[in-house]
């Protein structure tokens, strides 16, 4: 056992680094995905849309069909966080650990099929695929995934609000789920691991155990994370296996062990290597975005002459995923020709994702009105859409806003003043401009209109000058 233990530290020690330093990437491979098959439903597949997306599913997709799924074991938080609940639950609440809810996942061997349960993950995908992907429902409910992101950044705390969600009340059902079994939602819900599932058939790093020199005992299958049955298998190779070695580790004779040598430190290095160029490549993609974006600005500020921004630059403020998030517009010749986050406290990972299809957007449209958010990104893209069209409202505010007030002013000062003249005598006057007056107390008349206050009705900045109002009054009862 204190082999086992001493073996397991290297993959502690990743499992904490990647929670640290990249919580979001297994959300974020998913949210690719649906991108770019969303986009050959709509039958609008171009490099600019996807290649985003490209960059980001490079991060794991190829490292899975070469080498297995090390992410899912060694880098997926929130399988690290399902590792640690199980290991609590084991420690703390041995009580709830009934002797058939650990294998309730495994197969059968009597029936010599698998338990059903196994194949809830590919029906999540599926539901994914054929209706939310394909724009047959509109999605816009936060996930369990989007909530835990909310809460796995150091030094952020959203308070409780998203708990009270959809999303909020799926993620404590997987955490209890995951005190009880083991990679509960890796096993039987996770729509990013049915993929890998699928594509990780031929992986070259394989777990082989001879029948010939098994025993009875079963220990293999008794410990595997994901709950394979191994007792009638000569090798494992991907699909469900997830690289963990935990069958290896529990294994009394030495019988189960990796193909070749060092295959852990293979697998986890390839897939280091996937995800920092694939994190590489996006940060890059995100720092052309800016100037590509410009140059197609500049093009249409010569066919759009009339544009209804003012020159200059402008910030505005949005809620984001993680807090408020402010952009920099800046105008010029009345287009929009760039745009910069000034403060956000959103991750980086985020951030980038969003930014890269957002602000080429705006940038074409010149608008950000009907702008669709990112896949992925959902929270951190309306918080830039609403900061942009808040800063856009201010580039165009000096004139807009002016009409407006002017208008509203116009209205509430017509509507008031009728009410002022229904209220009192002053009927039947005859359209005209009158003037009216009277003495100061020395006899004299005023000199300016600051002597009319005691004698005028001054509304809105209009005079309504009594004496006047009467003696139109007076004429008009006159006229034949």
């Amino acid at each position: 056992m204190k082999k086992q233990d001493k073996r397991n530290w290297p993959k502690a020690v990743i499992q904490i680094l990647s929670f640290l330093l990249i919580p979001g990437l297994f959300e974020a491979q998913f949210s690719a995905v649906g991108t770019i098959i969303s986009a050959v439903y709509q039958g609008t597949v171009s490099w600019e849309r996807i290649r985003y997306s490209v960059w980001m599913v490079l991060a794991t997709v190829p490292a899975v069909i070469i080498v297995g799924r090390f992410f899912c074991g060694y880098f997926c938080s929130f399988g690290a966080v399902q590792d640690f609940l199980w290991f609590a639950g084991n420690k703390l609440k041995k009580r709830f650990r009934k002797a058939g809810a650990k294998n309730l996942h495994s197969n059968s061997k009597k029936s010599g099929r698998n338990v059903p349960t196994g194949w809830i993950k590919y029906g999540v995908l599926l539901f994914w695929a054929v209706f939310v992907w394909s724009g047959m429902i509109k999605w816009n409910i936060a996930g369990p995934w989007q909530v835990f992101g909310q809460y796995s950044s150091i030094g952020h705390w959203p308070g409780v609000k998203p708990m009270f969600s959809i999303g909020g009340a799926l993620i404590l059902v997987i955490f209890v789920g995951s005190v009880l079994i083991q990679r509960f939602f890796c096993r039987y819900l996770c729509p990013m691991g049915a993929i890998y599932s699928l594509i990780s058939r031929c992986t070259l790093l394989k777990i082989v155990k001879p029948r010939s020199k098994c025993g009875n005992c079963h220990l293999c299958t008794a410990k595997c994370t994901m709950g394979i049955d191994l007792t009638e298998k000569e090798q494992t190779a991907g699909g469900e296996c997830i690289g963990c070695g935990v069958c290896i580790n529990g294994c009394l004779k030495n019988n189960a062990h990796w193909k070749y040598r060092y295959s852990v430190w293979i697998g986890v290095g390839v897939t280091c290597l996937t995800i920092a160029a694939s994190q590489f490549l996006i940060r890059s993609e995100s720092g052309s975005v800016g100037k590509t974006a410009g140059d197609a600005a500049i093009d249409t500020a010569e066919q759009n002459l009339d544009s209804r921004f003012q020159d200059g630059t402008y910030s505005g403020s949005g809620e984001g995923y993680r807090g408020t998030v402010t952009v920099s517009v800046k105008v010029e010749q009345g287009t929009i020709t760039g745009l910069t986050i000034e403060n956000a406290e959103d991750d980086q990972t985020y951030l980038d994702r969003a930014k890269s299809g957002i602000f080429s957007e705006i940038m074409k449209k010149q608008s950000a009105e009907e702008i669709d958010t990112v896949s992925g990104a959902t929270y951190s893209s309306k918080g830039l859409i609403e900061a942009t069209q808040n800063a856009l409202k201010e580039a165009a505010g000096d004139e807009n806003t002016v009409q407006e007030n002017t208008a509203s002013e116009s209205t509430d000062t017509t509507e008031e003043k009728q009410a002022f003249l229904d209220a009192g005598r002053f009927h039947d006057l005859k359209d005209g401009i009158c003037t009216g007056c009277r003495s100061a107390g020395n006899g004299r008349k005023p000199e300016s209109d600051r002597h009319l206050h005691p004698f005028l009705l001054r509304h809105r900045g209009i005079l309504f000058p009594c004496s006047a109002l009467r003696d139109r009054a007076d004429e008009r009862r006159t006229e034949p």
